[in-house]
């Protein structure tokens, strides 16, 4: 009788392994199929010696030591074919243990951001082993003019799977510019700061508990307001402050509000009102800080009335007679407004960027094709539109299409490049 040890898969170690057939044995986890026999090391089983058998003794006529030689081969031949057959399945094994444990990457997060060097393509990567075990994070960065790659980082080191529904608390979908560095706020990872043309990370929560003495007993908890750009950082002390990220300037709630409050110059500008049917109008008003170009029409209301209830407002002029469609007002550049509408108020319009002056006057408008899908894609009474600015450059980000971004020149109007990328990455 045979003497059974434990039995064990030579490709991956595994103990639960199935019989096949008298030698050949398969793995239950990876699926190699191997042979147990006496001299095979990796089998854990052993064989005691059969009872040697006298042939002497055995009387065997010629036809029958022919076939029995003729089986006897044919038997090896098939032994050796499975032998082969199955080093080559456990070669294969092995390999993909080795390399291919991995799933290609895919694309977890898109952004294209404008600095002063011009464009670049933020894509955000994630992998996972297909025993889905393990997850791993890779910033990699594009040139969206040339579609080459410029720099590829790993984000931070091998996690178990599970985390990968925790990534958002570690490393936020939403990024905000500042003079060339990327900050991305996270509820667990706080403020981190990333070169935006290399994807090196600059720094952390440690760089503002050493550089604010008002933060040195640590940070406990961050809050985007990037409508003013700036942060909410709370001190473990419990204190409130509010970093602005231009200026890398510091205060207190109450300085923030006092600074909020200042008094500022009257000013002449451009702007749209806030209805589906949009018109353009010249207000000379005060500022307040980061403000947006909308003008409430309660003003237009006071005026034409000739009420004097905001005392910030001394001018309105209507411009022109012009509708604008779900008009969104964009930036004040160079004494004329950026503003972006659709061509009409139906589901197959264009969308426009445009540069208008304060007699009403195009300095240029742009149709390019790829702005009818962010019309077709908002259906509310105004467009809501992601974009980015810095210096000459305006880039565009249609994230519902695919991923897509389109770099215009605000000085010429000019489309620079239209960059698409899908999920599956290359």
């Amino acid at each position: 009788m045979a003497k059974v040890e434990q039995l064990q898969c030579p490709s991956c170690g595994a103990r639960e392994v199935s019989q096949i057939s008298c030698i050949n044995y398969q793995c239950d986890y990876c699926h190699s199929t191997f042979i147990v026999k006496n001299d095979n090391s990796f089998s854990g089983i052993n064989f005691n010696q059969p009872t040697p058998i006298d042939i002497k003794s055995v009387s065997i006529k010629p036809i029958k030591t022919f076939v029995l030689i003729a089986v006897i081969l044919a038997l090896m031949g098939v032994g050796m074919s499975v032998f082969i057959m199955s080093s080559a399945k456990k070669s294969i094994t092995t390999s993909i243990g080795i390399f291919g444990n991995w799933q290609n990457w895919s694309l977890d997060n898109y952004n294209c951001l404008a600095g002063t060097k011009g464009a670049v393509v933020w894509l955000v990567l994630k992998t996972q082993t297909n025993t889905l075990d393990s997850v791993k994070y890779q910033i990699r960065l594009i040139n969206p003019q040339t579609k080459k790659i410029i720099s590829e980082q790993a984000l931070g080191n091998t996690k178990p799977w599970k985390e990968l529904f925790n990534q958002s608390k570690i490393f936020d979908s939403e990024f905000f510019v500042g003079n060339d560095t990327i900050y991305n706020i996270s509820e667990d990872a706080g403020i981190q700061g990333f070169d935006l043309y290399s994807g090196d990370r600059l720094f952390g929560n440690e760089w503002f508990q050493n550089k604010f003495p008002q933060l040195k007993s640590g940070i406990t908890k961050t809050e985007k307001q990037y409508y003013k750009k700036a942060v909410k950082i709370t001190s473990a002390d419990g204190d409130d402050f509010i970093y602005y990220l231009d200026s890398k300037q510091l205060l207190t709630v109450k300085e923030d509000e006092k600074k909020g409050n200042k008094e500022s110059d009257f000013t002449e500008n451009i702007y749209l009102t806030r209805t589906k049917k949009s018109e353009l109008y010249v207000c000379t008003k005060k500022r307040r800080l980061n403000e947006g170009y909308y003008l409430d029409e309660s003003y237009i209301e006071s005026l034409a009335a000739n009420h004097s209830f905001y005392s910030d407002v001394k001018g309105i002029k209507k411009i022109g007679d012009a509708v604008y469609a779900k008009a969104v007002p964009i930036e004040n550049y160079k004494n004329n407004l950026v503003l972006f509408y659709a061509s009409d108020f139906s589901k197959q319009a264009n969308g426009i960027l445009a540069l208008v002056n304060k007699e009403g006057q195009f300095v240029w408008k742009n149709a390019d094709t790829t702005f009818k899908k962010i019309i077709s894609e908002n259906t509310n009474d105004n467009i809501y539109l992601r974009y980015n600015l810095k210096n000459n450059l305006m880039v565009i980000n249609i994230n519902n299409a695919g991923n897509q971004s389109v770099g215009i020149n605000l000085e010429t109007g000019k489309t620079q490049f239209v960059f698409s990328q899908s999920y599956s990455i290359d």
